[in-house]
């Protein structure tokens, strides 16, 4: 766990100093003012490469969520394009309108069944954390980074050792978000994120074979 005054990591006790980590400038700046998707793409790509400081920056900005379902929706359409198109192309019956029309229907329903996916997992991972850890965090706040940083899931399209490649940078940026965020320990963190993980993986996979 980590003290939410000093910020020092502990386990069962801790002798506070009563003293405030310090914090970089870049880190208690405030958030820009209106529309500013450059800096929010920025932020995502930041959490995506696992800078902390980042991670830790989105989930306190109330703005970061709506970027953050922005690009969670255009990466999932790119996913669902992606594995719908082919089956669409080898249905003998649908062609012309019928085609895109059953395309339409096929990627609604995915983005609906992809939504309630991702909120499950990332609410499982946090709920586990809170009632087992002792977690300090809000689920707000580990939802904005983690929307952010969601489409590293993209690297799944990588020919051969796609799954592998987004199975583990999205492990890692669960696990990092969790520690950040939640204040709990690394390898906790990674346990909770690897297990809930494999989890939906494997309910997405009945879900859209």
């Amino acid at each position: 766990m980590k003290c939410g005054v000093c910020g020092q990591d502990y386990g069962l006790t801790h002798n506070c100093a009563g003293v405030a980590a310090f914090l970089p400038p870049e880190e208690t700046a405030p958030p820009p003012d209106g529309f500013a998707p450059l800096y929010y793409f920025r932020l995502a790509f930041n959490i995506a490469r696992w800078d902390d400081v980042s991670i830790r920056r989105a989930s306190r900005d109330p703005n970061a969520v709506l970027y953050g379902a922005f690009l969670w929706a255009v990466s999932a359409t790119i996913l669902l394009l992606f594995a719908l198109i082919p089956h669409v192309l080898r249905a003998s019956n649908l062609s012309g309108p019928a085609a895109m029309i059953g395309l339409a229907f096929g990627l609604v329903f995915g983005l609906v069944v992809m939504a309630i996916l991702t909120v499950v997992q990332l609410a499982l991972c946090h709920f586990i954390a809170k009632w087992l850890l002792g977690a300090t965090g809000t689920f707000a706040g580990v939802m904005r980074p983690l929307l952010l940083g969601w489409f590293v899931n993209l690297l799944v399209l990588v020919p051969v050792v796609g799954l592998l490649a987004a199975s583990v940078a999205w492990i890692a940026v669960l696990m990092l978000v969790f520690e950040e965020v939640d204040g709990i320990g690394r390898l906790q963190a990674f346990l909770i994120s690897t297990a809930v993980n494999v989890c939906i993986l494997a309910l997405q996979f009945a879900i859209f074979r």
